[in-house]
């Protein structure tokens, strides 16, 4: 059955077809568009060497808890010889430990009046997008909250920084991901436990790599780094054009990792931008030169902007991320930066670069208690913002920087920096089973609610679903690790910073 509109999908034959029809319809075209968004669906398996290990449970409901046990391997130093086992110490101790995946109700809704809607309440559900949209958002959703699990829920073994820094605040421009960051991952994951995963088959055999997940902005540095660019020119394949990343596009297979490059675009609706790998947002509100805190708006317009429940910075530091309803991260309150870049055709400071500190994050608002000034003027107004002074080194026109300003219209690009003033993210790389993913009883599943005398048609789509990384007995996360590095937005003329 076709689910994509044509000539012949009139109101007329919309309702010759039966409501379960319809229905089935719907639900095909939700589960398209969820696969489409769902940047990670793509390494969901439910074998030993599936990347995102899965479960499904049709009698999953709210607060279910899936249980994997895990237990370790057999290290002691046996017999030989004629030596007996005669001491309880001499025979092998089991080791099991246990993990629990919650799963709970995962939803989002939409609503109709009669004037709008035609004939059955389906048409146009179907006619401007309903179905896919909510099909899409599921899937945003589902990969927002898996890549918000890399960043947060990890242990301190799974964490690594660029340029060997020891806090993020040492990245300076020239510590993007580069090839030889990949072997530093492969290093450190490999006897952390991390196994090769399946990135697909060649005639019914497995081929086992390492998974590497980068975006579009901390990926560009690969591409720019000198061995990499070796590689390409002197190690790919030329009896085939589509075989060479230097002319196909896409990414080499490096010593034995698989790279994937995820794309957050700039969208137009209402709601963040960027990634929990590259936090971003959009200016929704002008800022003036002053002396006092105040709140960042996101959202990129004014009527976005008055839209207050909206997570215009959810990627953000310091945002209460809600993975479940009982399971919601708490902010540390530490000292944070950003960058505000005005756009290059801005009527006042065109290009130029404002910086920022903050501590509270509310996900609509970014509360300021440091703003980069020509001069210090009070606890708030301050000359050096983190390792950054006013209009000097590599930020100074007279050295060819872009220059600084404390005046930015709506629009300009907002990027979490660290404190010397470079913006940063996150790549990971992972191997088998290193997520858990649970499927309750919905996936996907729609219901609808007439209100105000059937005026008005409320459509809700739903699913029971839930993640968690894998964990071993001692409750080490072996299956990932991810670095932080800088990352490059060369339309932005930002300074190398050195």
């Amino acid at each position: 059955m076709s689910f994509e509109l044509g000539t012949n999908n009139t109101a007329t034959a919309l309702a010759a077809m039966s409501p379960e029809s319809v229905r089935i319809l719907w639900q095909k075209t939700v589960d398209i568009f969820e696969q489409t968004e769902d940047f990670f669906m793509q390494f969901e398996g439910t074998n030993k060497d599936s990347p995102i290990f899965v479960i499904n449970d049709t009698a999953a409901g709210k607060g279910l808890k899936l249980r994997i046990t895990s237990r370790a391997g057999y290290y002691g130093p046996g017999k030989s010889g004629d030596n007996l086992f005669n001491l309880a110490s001499d025979f092998e101790t089991d080791v099991i430990n246990s993990m629990e995946v919650d799963v709970d109700y995962l939803r989002d809704a939409v609503s109709i009046t009669e004037r709008t809607d035609e004939y059955m309440g389906m048409q146009s559900e179907l006619a401007f997008g309903q179905a896919g949209e909510l099909g899409k958002w599921m899937g945003r959703e589902k990969t927002a909250r898996i890549m918000m699990t890399y960043r947060l829920k990890g242990g301190p073994q799974n964490t690594l920084i660029s340029g060997g820094h020891p806090t993020v605040d040492g990245i300076k421009s020239s510590d993007g991901l580069t090839y030889n960051d990949i072997l530093y991952m492969g290093q450190v994951l490999k006897p952390l436990g991390g196994a090769p995963c399946e990135t697909a088959t060649i005639r019914g055999v497995p081929v086992l790599k390492y998974c590497i997940v980068g975006v579009t902005p901390g990926l560009f540095t690969l591409k720019q780094d000198p061995d990499y660019k070796l590689i390409l020119k002197d190690a790919m394949p030329r009896e085939k054009y589509d075989q060479n990343p230097l002319f196909s596009g896409g990414y080499a297979e490096l010593d034995g990792h698989s790279i994937r490059e995820y794309n957050p675009i700039d969208h137009d609706g209402y709601g963040p931008v960027g990634s929990a790998f590259n936090p971003k947002a959009f200016l929704g509100g002008a800022i003036a030169a002053g002396t006092a805190a105040f709140n960042i708006l996101g959202g990129g317009s004014a009527a976005a902007a008055s839209l207050t429940n909206i997570q215009y910075f959810r990627f953000f530091s310091e945002w209460a991320f809600e993975f479940l309803p009982n399971d919601v991260y708490t902010p540390l309150g530490l000292q944070n930066y950003i960058l505000i870049v005005n756009p290059k055709n801005a009527a006042v400071d065109p290009g130029k670069i404002g910086m920022y500190g903050y501590t509270v994050n509310s996900g609509n608002t970014l509360t300021i208690n440091q703003r980069l000034a020509p001069v210090t003027n009070g606890p708030v107004a301050l000359s050096q913002v983190g390792n950054v002074t006013w209009n000097t080194g590599v930020w100074s026109t007279a050295n060819g920087g872009p220059g600084h300003t404390n005046v930015h219209p709506i629009g300009s690009t907002i990027l979490e920096c660290n404190a010397n003033g470079v913006p940063y993210g996150r790549t990971v790389m992972f191997g088998a089973r290193n997520i858990i993913r649970g499927y309750g009883k919905f996936r996907n599943k729609r219901t609808q609610w007439m209100v105000d005398g059937e005026f008005e048609t409320r459509k809700y789509i739903t699913s029971v679903f839930g993640q968690s990384l894998r964990k071993n007995v001692n409750n080490v996360y072996p299956g990932y690790v991810q670095l932080l590095h800088s990352l490059s937005y060369p339309e932005l003329g930002l300074p190398v910073v050195v």
